[in-house]
């Protein structure tokens, strides 16, 4: 048969047809066969050749035929039947008007021989009551007359000579850029659980795609092949096992006409038996992985190998090689997140969205270039570092107590970088991200800017604000500078840090945890006796610390200026949250920390909605102080001594060797020796059995950051969502320099690191040891 005067046929058989209003009419039922068909056939041929590759028997079945093409009018499909030769030139006559054959839909009705003659007898006798115009009432197969029995509706619907098409049907791709003959292909083509037979006829876009589904059947059905030629407008392949007698191969052609890849001879079946078990199969390269996990990718960007190979072989049946599930990961992940070296580039884009969509978000850029004054003449740019700062965050931060913790987490990727961060924390003790900047280390210049740009975006012309960190010397020297140092603002040494310092040096058990108990006492008598303790301990340790000013670590002598809050827990804590992001490209990485602020504030809008609703006055951390508080006042035995400054002495209850402390109230002074109304804004209790004393409302002396009207400010900002890149909605891009990753900077050799060594920073807090004032207010040593 000359190739150039053939069609294919979509064969339908055991369905019905149905009319809709979209599409017209339409079989409800998928392809069962893909016949090839000689345009210069007659009826009779047609009928032979659909009962030989259906395999029907002729001497009990008749057909019955109708072809489906598209009205020009309103472009629905109309059914015409196949009664005779003229009506199959017609069909041929149609799909090839365009000059390009391609393909046609037919659909076929098996009918038992008995039942063509009662059809018959029923046709006649509603003939003569009944005439339909212009439409046969019965179809000729094989020399005989046959009627219509399931499709008489249809029939009776359309004029048997409807309309024909005066042009080839329009093909329309799929999404994938994936042609076939076969809608069932397209289907079944991304569900690796569903093997499909490869027929002659069958279009693919691309080579890539074709040999895909090639290796993707013989996968499914345990058979290898080998590729004996390809080129630019051929791809063949046989069976692995040719030698040993398998004659099963493919050949596949780029169509010229259309461009598309169209597989022109099929060979088979497989006869071959394979002599070796392999756990792999060398069909089964990473495409056909990605196909099977980048849902879990998307999902989880960390997710280990392990469970990765455990679902190929689960989808696939062979338990494909490390290497190759590695490999599929990585073009996955591009495929999701991009490369690391594209996401460089679309961080400027991105950064330019986020200011757009969320207006007031701060973004500030600095490139190695800026060190040479040559920023703006140059078409491409090296990036070093980037700070931004959500407008909603900054916002809240002017409603949160004036407390920031900075802390810095390294990068996990190809390119060294670190993520500097400022948090602060709202009146339920909860996180509140407010600034972030990548870095190329954490060093005196990466810290000066960040704390540069920290005060000009974020904390403004806000003072009197307490900055907790470690002692980095970077940091040490940015807060000497103006606009950090006292007496307007204030730094604070991370306590946890601080006892882990002090451990590597002094090596004896237990230390660290004096340490913390002694930084952590809010009355000056208590931290001097635990000093004394510390020193008869160790006595080296006055040494260590007589470089370390007292205000800086000691809670007892900071000036009620960290607000009781010891460590920079809630830092490490959002470094702990935003893990998984720090294993991603960094403009993967900008949009998660973006996704996870609006899922925090998120959050805490229905965590505050839900108190206002039970009529709360308190956030549920300031109600727990304050309950503790309460219910050690009713012991408390007061003595007023002066009604108009409102000074009381307290002693407090004895129970066994504790207790019968007194202690002074100055309330207009705000201030009790105890030392925690002023370190944590919460009455103690000694407040609270003085108010009750006089019939005063201890509430009034709550600060205002633990109200629920206050901290509902603190997440009124809204943000706006961010389209991804290349919709109408994205911002213009502007002609600004390309930005490239430091070449200078070498990739890390050899595989990501996902784990480190533990070091002194990594002790677990003693828990349990509620007579310390360390656990009064979220002073857990552990993040």
């Amino acid at each position: 048969m000359d190739q150039s005067n053939f069609v294919v046929a979509w064969i339908y058989v055991d369905g019905n047809i149905r009319q809709t209003q979209l599409d017209g009419f339409v079989y409800d039922k998928s392809v069962s066969k893909h016949v090839k068909l000689d345009t210069s056939m007659h009826f009779d041929d047609l009928c032979y050749v659909l009962c030989s590759k259906l395999k029907i028997d002729r001497s009990k079945y008749g057909l019955k035929l109708f072809y489906r093409c598209k009205n020009p009018d309103d472009m629905k499909y109309g059914i015409v039947p196949i009664d005779d030769d003229d009506d199959v030139e017609l069909m041929f006559g149609v799909v090839i008007s365009k000059g390009t054959p391609f393909f046609v839909e037919i659909y076929l009705e098996k009918i038992l021989n008995c039942e063509l003659i009662e059809s018959s007898s029923r046709v006649a006798e509603m003939s003569s009551s009944r005439h339909l115009e212009g439409q046969t009432s019965s179809s000729r197969c094989f020399g005989g007359e046959m009627s219509s029995s399931r499709f008489m509706e249809v029939s009776e619907c359309v004029e048997s000579r409807m309309w024909i098409e005066k042009s080839a049907p329009e093909y329309v791709g799929n999404s994938r850029n994936y042609a076939s003959f076969d809608d069932s292909v397209l289907r079944t083509r991304d569900d690796v659980f569903s093997p499909m037979e490869l027929r002659e006829g069958m279009v693919f876009a691309t080579k890539e795609e074709l040999a895909h589904t090639v290796k993707q059947v013989h996968i499914r059905n345990h058979q290898e092949i080998v590729v004996t030629r390809s080129n630019q407008l051929n791809w063949h392949v046989a069976c692995k096992w040719k030698a040993d007698g398998c004659e099963w191969k493919l050949k596949a052609r780029k169509r010229s006409a259309n461009g598309f890849f169209q597989i022109m001879v099929t060979s088979g079946p497989h006869t071959c038996m394979s002599t070796t078990i392999t756990q792999d199969h060398p069909n089964l390269n990473s495409s056909h992985i990605i196909e099977a996990i980048k849902a879990q990718i998307v999902a989880d960007p960390t997710i280990k190998e392990k469970v990765l190979m455990a679902t190929s072989k689960n989808v696939f049946g062979y338990q494909p090689g490390r290497k190759k599930v590695r490999n599929a990961k990585k073009l996955a992940m591009n495929e999701v997140h991009g490369s690391w070296e594209g996401s460089y580039e679309d961080l400027r884009h991105l950064m330019e969205a986020l200011q757009s969509f969320n207006v007031g978000t701060k973004v500030d850029w600095f490139f190695k270039e800026d060190e040479l004054g040559e920023r703006g003449s140059l078409e491409e740019v090296t990036f070093k570092r980037v700070f931004w700062a959500f407008k909603p965050c900054v916002d809240g931060f002017q409603h949160c107590m004036p407390v920031i913790q900075i802390d810095g987490t390294h990068l996990y990727g190809p390119y060294p970088g670190v993520l500097l961060s400022a948090t602060t924390v709202d009146g339920f003790s909860h996180i509140l991200p407010l600034a972030f900047a990548i870095v190329e280390s954490e060093n005196l210049s990466s810290w000066d800017w960040f704390m540069e740009r920290l005060r000009r975006f974020v904390a403004g012309r806000r003072h009197g604000i307490c900055v907790i960190s470690d002692r980095h010397a970077g940091i040490m020297a940015a807060m000497q500078k103006e606009g950090w140092c006292e007496p307007h603002d204030h730094h604070r040494f991370c306590v946890r840090h601080l006892a882990a310092n002090f451990s590597s040096v002094h090596s004896k058990k237990g230390l660290k945890d004096k340490v913390v108990q002694l930084a952590s006492q809010v009355q000056p008598k208590k931290f001097d006796m635990l000093w004394e303790q510390l020193v008869t301990i160790e006595p080296r340790a006055a040494e260590w610390f007589e470089n370390k000013p007292l205000m800086k670590w000691s809670l007892a002598h900071d000036g009620q200026k960290r607000f009781g809050m010891m460590t920079t827990n809630h830092a490490e804590s959002w470094n702990k949250a935003i893990l998984d992001a720090r294993k991603l490209p960094i403009t993967s990485l900008v949009r998660e920390l973006f996704m996870k602020t609006v899922e925090y504030f998120d959050q805490r809008r229905v965590e505050i909605a839900s108190q206002i609703v039970r009529g709360q006055i308190f956030t549920k951390h300031a109600n727990k102080m304050l309950s503790r508080a309460i219910t050690r006042a009713s012991g408390h035995h007061v003595k007023l001594f002066d009604r108009e400054t409102w000074l009381f002495q307290v002693v407090t209850r004895k129970v066994g060797l504790k207790g019968g402390n007194s202690h002074t109230v100055r309330i207009q002074e705000a201030m009790c020796t105890c030392g925690k109304w002023q370190n944590y804004r919460i009455p103690c209790s000694h407040l609270i059995a003085c108010c009750a004393h006089v019939k005063m409302k201890h509430e009034m002396f709550v600060g205002e950051w633990y109200k629920l009207e206050n901290v509902s400010k603190v997440y009124g900002g809204i943000f706006e969502p961010i389209p991804n890149k290349g919709e109408p909605r994205w911002p213009i891009e502007f002609n600004f320099p390309k930005v490239t990753h430091d070449k200078d900077v070498q990739k890390k050799k050899g595989r990501r690191k996902s784990t480190r060594f533990l070091n002194e920073m990594d002790f677990q807090a003693p828990r349990g040891k509620k007579n310390t004032s360390s656990t009064t207010h979220s002073t857990s040593l552990s993040c």
